[in-house]
């Protein structure tokens, strides 16, 4: 017995859900830029720090990713279909896009504990976690509630 209802209808959960994620993600995506940009201005104009563009990299990085990993379709994972190189390569360029996802969260991380070590101000550091986050967040709800090729909600990237 867990938390979850063992009678809720998943599959009309996800088809209500999916005609509205793209436009989620989008949303999330831009307030994930936004915060970070309106950090670096503040940090820049009113407490007279300097731009480091590092600062920028862990935001760039999570967004590579985002592309990365919306280039391959669910039904390319999980398809029978397909031969088992092509199955593999999707499984493969998704678990690089994972790892340079992680590591973009490192690099944010490890950005704000460098802002702390320095002493200097952290709002530039803690919104690159929170952006990195965001931008992830909205990358893997873009690709779970991808809509399928037959679909006419359908996009495609490539």
């Amino acid at each position: 017995m867990g938390c979850l209802p063992e009678s809720c209808d998943w599959d009309a959960v996800y088809a209500a859900v999916q005609p509205h994620a793209t436009f989620s993600a989008g949303v999330l995506f831009g307030i994930a830029w936004w915060v970070w940009a309106d950090a670096l201005l503040y940090s820049v104009a009113v407490a007279g720090s300097s731009f480091a563009p590092m600062t920028l990299l862990p935001g760039l990085v999570a967004t590579g990713a985002v592309v990365l990993m919306n280039c391959v379709s669910r039904e390319e994972v999980v398809a029978d279909y397909l031969d088992e190189a092509a199955t593999m390569r999707a499984k493969l360029l998704l678990l690089l896009s994972y790892l340079i996802s992680l590591g973009a969260i490192g690099a944010s991380v490890w950005l704000l504990v460098q802002d702390q070590q320095r002493g200097s101000d952290l709002w530039v550091g803690a919104s690159g976690v929170l952006q990195t986050c965001l931008v992830l967040t909205a990358g893997m709800l873009c690709w779970f509630f991808h809509a399928s090729e037959e679909s006419s909600l359908g996009y495609a990237y490539i």
